[in-house]
């Protein structure tokens, strides 16, 4: 039960509408005690889709289902639903901010390689596999949530140091103070030359 307790994530899945898979990452006790083998994983996921209702063009709110006794956390759009797997005990917040952190690094990674995007959708995942891929890493290691903001995950496909991130937006606040500085400066120069 020692490594039953700490896995908190069994699976994380992108599929399509029909259930087939875009990138999944199942956790190894989930691979080895609930769903071993790919046919198995692959019921499951069918099921799962049977569950969920269909997705419409508009990013959906993160949603939750119960299939086969397990929580299923999901968001969807298009043509695409990512969907994180739990057990029925897990804490459902920790997860809906997994799911939300994913969903969104998706989209922004997705978004940034096509001109004229409608939001995520099955071919863009497709694009985009090995980003979607490491965001699933990034964000769960063995069933174990290790990060869920949107920021720090798509910094982390694009090889950027997190503190380099949180550097350049502290240094563009300060610029805008000081640009806001700048500007009442020079208000009160040109309205106080008038006086």
């Amino acid at each position: 039960m020692g490594e039953e307790s700490l896995c908190q994530v069994l699976a994380l899945l992108c599929l399509d509408t029909d259930g087939a898979r875009l990138a999944v990452k199942y956790s190894t006790y989930a691979k080895k005690e609930l769903w071993s083998g790919t046919k198995n994983q692959l019921a499951f996921e069918k099921r799962l889709i049977n569950k969920l209702p269909k997705p419409t063009a508009t990013r959906s709110d993160v949603d939750v289902a119960v299939v086969d006794d397990y929580t299923v956390l999901f968001q969807a759009i298009n043509d695409v639903y990512v969907c994180a797997v739990a057990g029925p005990a897990e804490n459902e917040l920790a997860i809906l901010q997994l799911v939300e952190g994913i969903f969104s690094s998706i989209s922004t990674t997705v978004s940034s390689s096509s001109f004229l995007s409608t939001g995520v959708n099955k071919q863009l995942v497709l694009d985009s596999l090995s980003d979607v891929l490491f965001i699933l890493d990034e964000a769960v290691d063995d069933g174990i949530i290790m990060e869920t903001e949107e920021e720090k995950l798509c910094a982390r496909i694009k090889m950027i140091d997190e503190t380099e991130v949180a550097n350049a937006a502290q240094a563009e606040q300060m610029f805008q103070k000081a640009t806001q500085s700048a500007k009442q400066k020079l208000l009160g120069s040109l309205m106080g030359g008038r006086g």
